[in-house]
């Protein structure tokens, strides 16, 4: 082979090369712009999702501080109740609706006090353990030891099944008990005792709201917690949870006396109502192909404007 020859083929190999870079060069370029155009939109889809959440909440205001004018209780029948299924919105929909939060088991009413209110809340708490996880008294009233002193502002273990910081500083990972009330139910995972799959079946019917001792509305709990409530439910308190959308309670009082839901062998009537102040907001914004979820926490005073007390973008 000359030499003219070889260099005409080091030339050929050089232009090979430079070609093949080149085209490397562009796909790069190509694959980051679309990559940068796809994290643009998700951006966009995100933030416009956000603002459609963030407009719900606003809207979530508006109908509970109008309900307050509508009527003096608290029911499924009112208008914060009716949940939205799918509501189209530019590039995308909504769903979602609110939850009375005082139709769940408040868990820091184990924090209470009074030695009186204490046992009536350990009762409430222990039949609603027994009845969601199907577990047996002990469990229950260990558990129920176990969060007071979570969430209780003292040291002193509450028997022998309590926790305060020597129990959970021996834990792995080590940890100290907050002993102030939970900000999130979630926060039950943490406490002494408690396994995943417990917490998977009380999670429904349990919430952390940020005041001790607050009532349960019986025209909103679950049927699990008003059978709770009593240690002999009977037809009374059936025909009650049937007929209490297009039938309310007006006041309490009249479920022990003409309605005969509850009889003596209930907790007292000073652990129910039939009205609110705590209320969740659950909305899904789907924007193109993303989705942005926001939980929003209203207190709604008995006299003005409801207020956000607390958010989530994660759970509840």
């Amino acid at each position: 082979m000359s030499r003219r020859q070889r260099q005409r083929g080091v030339v050929l190999i050089t232009a090979i090369l430079v070609v093949a870079l080149a085209a490397i060069a562009a796909a790069a370029i190509l694959t980051s712009g679309s990559l940068a155009i796809h994290r643009t939109q998700n951006l966009n889809e995100s933030e416009l999702g956000w603002w459609y959440d963030d407009g719900v909440e606003s809207w979530g205001r508006t109908i509970l501080e109008r309900d307050t004018q509508m009527n003096k209780y608290d029911s499924l029948a009112d208008i914060w109740a009716m949940p939205v299924d799918f509501l189209p919105v530019d590039q995308g929909g909504l769903r979602g609706g609110i939850s009375d939060l005082q139709g769940r088991y408040n868990l820091n009413n184990l924090a209470v006090s009074n030695t009186e209110s204490y046992q009536e809340q350990l009762t409430i708490f222990t039949r609603l353990y027994e009845a969601a996880t199907e577990g047996d008294e002990y469990q229950a009233k260990a558990l129920a030891s176990a969060i007071r002193d979570y969430v209780d502002a003292d040291s002193d273990p509450t028997g022998t099944d309590g926790g305060e910081d020597a129990e959970y500083l021996g834990m792995d990972p080590p940890r100290r008990v907050p002993n102030r009330p939970m900000a999130s139910p979630t926060e039950l995972l943490a406490v002494k005792g408690m396994t995943p799959k417990v917490y998977a079946k009380l999670a429904p019917y349990v919430c952390a709201l940020p005041q001790i001792g607050t009532k349960i509305n019986v025209n909103t709990a679950s049927p699990l917690l008003l059978q709770s409530l009593t240690s002999s439910p009977g037809d009374g308190l059936e025909k009650f949870i049937s007929d209490r959308v297009s039938d309310p309670a007006e006041s309490v009082s009249e479920l022990f006396n003409d309605r005969k839901v509850f009889d003596a062998k209930a907790v007292k009537n000073s652990a129910m109502s039939v009205d609110s102040n705590f209320f969740e907001l659950h909305v899904e914004a789907y924007i193109g192909s993303g989705r942005v979820e926001l939980y929003s926490f209203y207190y709604r005073p008995g006299s003005g404007h409801p207020q956000v007390y607390g958010r989530s973008t994660f759970t509840e």
